[in-house]
């Protein structure tokens, strides 16, 4: 997994399309947990700041590394 707990991150431009993550389109995040069971579809849990949800889940792609 190329991200750890602890990391800042934000939407891909994949992230940005997919209709679901329509509460995180601005802001930045920080990675809380990151599940190792295979069965979990959003392994990935956020804190988010600056959006209107406080967390949120993704899969690995949906994110990149915040600059």
């Amino acid at each position: 997994m190329k991200y750890k707990v602890g990391d800042l991150v934000t939407l891909s431009a994949a992230g940005r399309k997919s209709q679901q993550n329509y509460e995180v389109l601005t802001g930045f995040g920080m990675v809380i947990n990151v599940s190792s069971v295979s069965w979990d579809d959003y392994p990935i849990h956020c804190s988010w700041v600056g959006g209107d949800i406080e967390t949120q889940q993704f899969k690995e792609y949906e994110l990149k590394k915040f600059k």
